[in-house]
């Protein structure tokens, strides 16, 4: 089902001829005419009580049944915009396909339309199938419609850029460049334009790619991933982006900047301290957007990493692994015993222990999901993570923390 939420001012409207693509409908009210190119089947009209007093029995007549009222303030205060957007999202049912008409709009309703839809098409799952402006005064014979949708894209990518601005993660992003490629296939089956979206997808799941990676902590997958985005010229990027995702090209570079730190072109024979170098980048990264939980379990794994190294020993062998994680457990249980071998490879053995005891104390009490009582808040997770994670492991570590 198709809703239009048009609105009525209290202009004196004239018959005009509107246009859309090849198609003209004769009507006084802009809103008729889309009801006709878009086969709506249902009307909400937002109106003032003047607007009510003049337009509205003639608007009626005009749309039948289908149409029903909503009574709107002038947007004069605060209160009176919030009471508008209000209205907006009270009308519109979640999930249904709504078209926007903001040509009657006035004062700030036409913003206000634009950000309610952006906001029901996220709280709401509501599908924007158009926001439109029959433009009059550019040919009161006949108006042209003018398609507005691409400002709701706008605020997609903002949100998107938001995204990525605080955690790291692109996957908006690449929802939104995968979407341009399909939605140009889809409109254009045989193109003839001279650049075509050929590479945006291939670049969104890229970076899709490489969030997921640092979101569930695959730090080998993640440093051939960046690698392989750091192969990309961006000059192949450039046009395209140009063309159909214009607010992407402000963050392109900075994207590939910030992924492409992480990159190692075949981590399988890369020397280990290569590799353990990028993954204390990516912990940095972790402790910098926040991500408390990641930066506590990649901390641990981490150490035991690096003391494998040390050891000249294969530091992927669970086995071997364990055994490290042995000696770490002795120095901190309830007799420790500080004078394991690994502790020759630190400049103190206590703060090891200590930061091991650490690093186990939270780290289960993340694992544990709070499932007991004596479980750790989250004001004190977040305060380990950002004063004292990076601290210990520089002073513990100082030649590998870098």
């Amino acid at each position: 089902m198709t809703h239009l939420l048009t609105v009525l001012g209290t202009s004196n409207y004239s018959v005009a001829r509107y246009t859309w693509q090849e198609q003209q409908v004769e009507t006084r009210f802009v809103a008729e005419a889309l009801c006709k190119l878009f086969q709506v089947d249902r009307v909400t009209v937002l109106l003032t009580k003047e607007a009510r007093e003049k337009n509205w029995d003639a608007f009626q007549q005009q749309l039948g049944d289908r149409v029903q009222a909503k009574d709107i303030p002038s947007g004069r205060t605060e209160s009176e915009i919030w009471q508008i957007f209000d209205a907006v999202v009270d009308v519109v049912v979640p999930g249904e396909q709504v078209i926007f008409d903001i040509t009657s709009a006035f004062r700030s309703i036409p913003i206000l339309v634009l950000l309610a839809a952006a906001f029901l098409q996220k709280a709401r799952d509501v599908k924007i199938q158009g926001v439109y402006y029959g433009a009059f005064e550019i040919n009161p014979p006949a108006p042209p419609i003018f398609d507005l949708t691409p400002a709701i894209k706008l605020l997609d990518w903002f949100t998107a850029t938001n995204q990525f601005i605080a955690t790291g993660s692109s996957v908006e992003f690449s929802k939104l460049l995968s979407t341009i490629q399909q939605d140009f296939v889809r409109s254009n089956p045989s193109p003839s334009s001279l650049v075509k979206p050929l590479r945006l997808k291939q670049f969104g799941d890229r970076i899709e790619g490489i969030s997921r990676s640092i979101e569930l902590i695959r730090s080998r997958d993640l440093l051939t991933e960046a690698a392989k985005l750091q192969a990309i010229p961006l000059s192949q990027l450039q046009s395209e982006v140009g063309a159909f995702a214009k607010p992407f090209q402000l963050l392109l570079e900075q994207i590939q900047r910030d992924y492409g730190q992480f990159g190692l072109p075949d981590v399988d024979r890369a020397a280990p301290e290569q590799v353990l170098q990028k993954q204390f980048l990516l912990l940095r990264w972790y402790v910098a957007k926040d991500l408390g939980t990641q930066a506590i379990l990649l901390a641990r794994e981490w150490i035991v990493s690096v003391l494998c190294v040390e050891e000249r020993i294969d530091y992927l062998d669970r086995e071997i692994r364990l055994q490290i994680e042995y000696q770490l457990g002795s120095m901190i249980g309830r007799t420790p015993q500080l004078q394991q071998p690994i502790a020759r490879h630190v400049v103190s053995a206590a703060a090891l222990a200590t930061l091991w005891k650490d690093l186990a104390k939270y780290r289960n009490n993340i694992a544990h999901t709070q499932m007991h009582k004596r479980s750790l808040s989250t004001v004190q997770l977040q305060h380990y993570v950002q004063q004292k994670l990076l601290l210990e492991l520089t002073l513990v570590f100082p030649k590998q923390a870098v």
